[in-house]
């Protein structure tokens, strides 16, 4: 049967059939790419993470900051395996930095084999570094954002595999009693999304360094420790995970503040008196009011009070507030009148006397934070899964993957401070436009569209801290 256009229903509407053209003009998909490569190698931070890389192979060789800087341009772009560098073959960009070729994912992966555990621990110490840079240089754009001191949020996940001949993984028990086959992850973020340290674990010790990776992480601010001895220099939170001696004397030694999820093995939960009069009303602020509002919801019943706990492990020395809230939940089928009190302790080393229970339940509240930056790792740049057989070359694939990520954090807070943009969205918003590629007298030029240019522009102005200058790479002529 003859297919007819029918007018009416589709409006009209049709779309002819393609002529396809070979063109002698590069043309490259992602524009933005090398306005982000060109910021960190022109800053300091390129020259430190040189220092954390192998020594070169042969003359012939791309050498190992280049292939750095292609497995960060990989990830920015959003691949998911070092397979995926072949969409760069052809990149006019991409072949710029490598003379001509882009690698093989053989060679990035045989790149990634050379890392002995010297520079595995020299690149952990690189992130502590660039967290810092970053962090400073974010607050110095933009003044109103994060904390006067930072607030650090550590936190573990489990990656789950598929590869049996991978080496470490195991079945390991997650905090969910949920059995995954694969490997797990500690990292540090602070309240501005960076990541300042991490690290990936076998399943045969799934805990990790917390202690290790808190001293990486604090021990830059000891000069501010010496200079002001009576002051916190910096705060901690974490589950009930690191409720344990090493990394409360950590946090001790440092001089940081913490807040830690109390688990009910300190028996918090036996000191509660129902008929005391010690628990102090809950006071809802004019957001949680509203909030509340929007739900149609009436404010909960809620309560705090405080219990000293003081560790078995201290030699009756250490004592430390815990704050417990209790809150009323009403039953989901009979409603409010058969529901019942939920409880919630919070283990700190505040001084009580200069601040509200309430506070310190508040205090402990951001770190959910930090499941939000995990789900970007494991989801933005898919270090769910790892692409090595060789456990130590998966380690530095995910500490790069941590580079990547605070790269582009970086990148969404200088270009919109208030609402960042997370890893799927900034890429289609800075990184991925098309755009043509131009070369003569030593310079290379994109001519893009003017509103990606403006996007570029406006990032990059935050990046230089003055009026905007149009980079010479972009051009919408």
């Amino acid at each position: 049967m003859p297919m007819h256009h029918d007018k009416h229903s589709k409006k009209s509407l049709f779309i002819p059939a393609p002529r396809y053209e070979v063109s002698n003009k590069a043309i490259v998909s992602r524009g933005g790419l090398q306005a982000l490569l060109h910021i960190f190698d022109s800053t300091s931070l390129g020259k430190e993470l040189a220092k954390c890389l192998p020594e070169d192979g042969s003359n012939r060789s791309f050498g190992n900051y280049g292939l750095s800087l292609l497995l960060i341009a990989s990830l920015l772009s959003g691949h998911d395996s070092i397979e995926d560098i072949e969409e760069f073959d052809d990149d006019e960009l991409l072949e710029e930095l490598f003379d001509g070729k882009v690698p093989t994912p053989k060679t990035l992966g045989n790149y990634l084999r050379r890392f002995e555990k010297e520079h595995i621990n020299a690149l952990k110490k690189f992130l502590t570094t660039m967290g810092y840079t970053l962090r400073a240089h974010t607050r110095k754009v933009h003044p109103h954002k994060g904390e006067e001191l930072p607030h650090f949020k550590i936190d573990g996940t489990a990656h789950e595999q598929t590869g049996r001949k991978m080496e470490g993984v195991g079945w390991m028990k997650t905090s969910r009693e949920k059995f995954v086959f694969g490997y797990s992850s500690l990292t540090i973020f602070d309240e501005l999304g960076f990541c300042f340290a991490g690290e990936l674990l076998p399943a045969a010790h799934p805990k990790g360094h917390p202690v290790e990776l808190l001293d990486q992480v604090l021990s830059p601010l000891r000069g501010k420790k010496i200079k002001n001895p009576f002051e916190k220099v910096a705060h901690v939170s974490g589950d009930s995970a690191f409720l344990i001696e090493d990394f409360v004397l950590a946090c001790q030694a440092h001089q940081a503040s913490f807040t830690i999820a109390a688990p009910k093995t300190i028996n918090w939960h036996t000191q509660i008196d129902e008929d005391s009069k010690t628990w102090v009303e809950w006071e809802y602020g004019p957001e949680e009011l509203k909030k509340l509002k929007r739900k149609k919801q009436e404010p909960a019943e809620c309560y705090v009070n405080r219990w000293h706990w003081r560790p078995s492990w201290s030699d009756k020395k250490l004592m430390f507030p815990v704050v417990i809230k209790k809150q009323w939940r009403e039953d989901e089928v009979f409603g409010v009148a058969c529901g019942h009190f939920h409880y919630h302790a919070v283990a700190t080393n505040y001084d009580l006397s200069q601040r509200s229970y309430q506070s310190v339940i508040e205090r402990y509240r951001p770190r959910a934070d930090v499941e939000n930056m995990i789900k970007e790792f494991k989801i933005g740049f898919d270090a769910k899964h790892l692409p090595c057989l060789k456990m130590s070359a998966n380690e530095v694939y995910f500490l790069f993957v941590l580079i990547a990520q605070n790269l582009i954090r970086w990148a969404a807070l200088l270009e919109q401070p208030d609402k960042p943009h997370f890893a799927k969205k900034l890429r289609r918003k800075l990184l991925t436009a098309p755009a043509q590629v131009l070369t003569g007298s030593r310079q290379l030029t994109l001519k893009v569209k003017a509103k990606f240019l403006r996007e570029v522009s406006a990032f990059l102005e935050a990046w230089r801290s003055q009026p905007v200058i149009v980079p010479l790479y972009c051009s919408t002529a």
